[in-house]
């Protein structure tokens, strides 16, 4: 049996000791992981609304969206899922049955997040690929999306999502009046 001074075991327990403080709390740390977790589901809100919209899933699209959820863009102004939906219909058609989309895709790029409780603001960029005459990918489309996030019913919806366009230009918050 290894036999321990006091004098070591003083040393180690001021060590110790001195570590506590700066320490983060079980409290801070529960905080912490909160807020990375609540940043991982709005960036997955950010990404699955590119998908919808490119798979044409307009119903999955529009629930992404806060029950008072407003929408503002070259596209319009509306508010609610169920106006928001309509919009991409009125806009983009009804799709066909089994579609599945062979021709463009939305890239969400430069998630920024800032979470403060259960409200949030994110800034993002989109790029939209179409296919060339050869079937190669080009860019069509360039912008940024300004999105306040609320927890609605215990999970994070868009509560405003403003499009602009950088390429071509366009000011979505012309379309607001």
């Amino acid at each position: 049996m290894m036999h321990v001074r006091p004098c070591a075991l003083l040393a180690l327990a001021l060590a110790l000791a001195a570590c506590t403080p700066t320490d983060p709390s079980v409290a801070e740390l529960t905080q912490r992981v909160r807020e990375l977790e609540d940043e991982k589901a709005i960036r997955e809100i950010i990404v699955r609304y590119g998908e919808y919209l490119d798979a044409r899933d307009y119903a999955g699209y529009a629930s992404l969206f806060a029950s008072y959820g407003e929408w503002i863009g070259g596209f319009g102004h509306v508010k609610g899922p169920a106006a928001i939906q309509q919009m991409l219909v009125d806009n983009l058609g009804r799709p066909e049955e089994g579609f599945v989309n062979k021709s463009s895709f939305h890239l969400m790029t430069t998630v920024v997040i800032d979470v403060d409780g259960d409200t949030a603001k994110a800034r993002s960029r989109y790029l939209f690929f179409t296919a060339s005459p050869d079937n190669r990918p080009v860019v069509s489309l360039a912008g940024r999306y300004e999105d306040d996030f609320v927890r609605e019913n215990g999970e994070w919806k868009i509560k405003r999502r403003v499009t602009h366009g950088v390429i071509p230009y366009r000011d979505g918050l012309d379309s607001a009046q």
